[in-house]
Protein backbone atom coordinates (compact mmCIF):
# COMPACT_ATOMS: atom_id res chain seq x y z
CA UNK A 1 0.00 0.00 0.00
CA UNK A 2 1.65 3.25 -0.78
CA UNK A 3 2.27 5.71 1.95
CA UNK A 4 -0.03 8.28 0.72
CA UNK A 5 -2.97 5.76 0.94
CA UNK A 6 -1.91 4.60 4.19
CA UNK A 7 -1.54 7.86 6.00
CA UNK A 8 -5.42 8.45 4.67
CA UNK A 9 -6.43 5.20 6.25
CA UNK A 10 -4.38 5.61 9.24
CA UNK A 11 -6.30 9.36 9.70
CA UNK A 12 -9.23 7.44 9.81
CA UNK A 13 -8.69 4.79 12.44
CA UNK A 14 -7.81 7.73 15.03
CA UNK A 15 -10.13 6.79 18.11
CA UNK A 16 -12.79 9.64 18.09
CA UNK A 17 -15.81 10.35 20.59
CA UNK A 18 -19.36 10.73 18.85
CA UNK A 19 -21.14 8.35 16.79
CA UNK A 20 -23.81 6.33 18.31
CA UNK A 21 -22.18 2.53 17.74
CA UNK A 22 -24.21 -0.64 17.48
CA UNK A 23 -22.73 -3.80 18.72
CA UNK A 24 -22.26 -6.10 15.39
CA UNK A 25 -21.24 -9.93 15.52
CA UNK A 26 -19.76 -12.29 13.29
CA UNK A 27 -17.45 -14.54 12.26
CA UNK A 28 -14.18 -14.16 10.41
CA UNK A 29 -10.85 -16.62 9.27
CA UNK A 30 -8.59 -17.28 11.76
CA UNK A 31 -5.92 -15.67 9.35
CA UNK A 32 -8.02 -12.67 9.11
CA UNK A 33 -8.17 -12.22 13.15
CA UNK A 34 -4.69 -12.84 13.06
CA UNK A 35 -3.67 -9.99 10.84
CA UNK A 36 -6.35 -8.01 12.89
CA UNK A 37 -4.76 -8.67 16.25
CA UNK A 38 -1.05 -8.03 14.85
CA UNK A 39 -2.94 -4.67 13.76
CA UNK A 40 -4.22 -3.47 17.67
CA UNK A 41 -1.34 -5.03 18.93
CA UNK A 42 1.66 -3.56 16.87
CA UNK A 43 -0.10 -0.02 15.66
CA UNK A 44 -2.25 0.67 18.70
CA UNK A 45 -5.59 1.09 17.06
CA UNK A 46 -8.82 -0.84 18.53
CA UNK A 47 -10.77 -3.62 16.94
CA UNK A 48 -13.72 -1.49 16.74
CA UNK A 49 -11.97 1.47 14.83
CA UNK A 50 -10.28 -0.98 12.20
CA UNK A 51 -13.44 -2.73 11.47
CA UNK A 52 -15.44 0.84 10.95
CA UNK A 53 -12.96 1.62 8.31
CA UNK A 54 -12.89 -1.47 6.72
CA UNK A 55 -16.31 -2.06 6.09
CA UNK A 56 -16.77 2.30 5.28
CA UNK A 57 -14.44 1.66 2.71
CA UNK A 58 -16.08 -1.78 1.30
CA UNK A 59 -19.20 0.32 1.31
CA UNK A 60 -18.21 3.14 -0.18
CA UNK A 61 -16.60 0.98 -2.98
CA UNK A 62 -19.76 -0.57 -3.80
CA UNK A 63 -21.79 3.02 -3.36
CA UNK A 64 -24.02 1.94 -0.67
CA UNK A 65 -25.70 5.60 0.31
CA UNK A 66 -24.34 7.34 3.51
CA UNK A 67 -26.60 6.76 6.78
CA UNK A 68 -27.09 9.80 9.27
CA UNK A 69 -26.27 9.92 12.61
CA UNK A 70 -29.50 8.00 14.07
CA UNK A 71 -28.28 5.04 11.20
CA UNK A 72 -31.03 5.79 8.42
CA UNK A 73 -30.56 5.82 4.89
CA UNK A 74 -32.11 8.56 3.16
CA UNK A 75 -33.87 7.34 -0.39
CA UNK A 76 -32.14 8.81 -3.44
Amino acid sequence: MAAASTDALTSKLESRRGPVKVQLNTWVLASTEARLKWLVKNRGFTVTSVVDVALQELLDRYDVPPADPDGRIGER
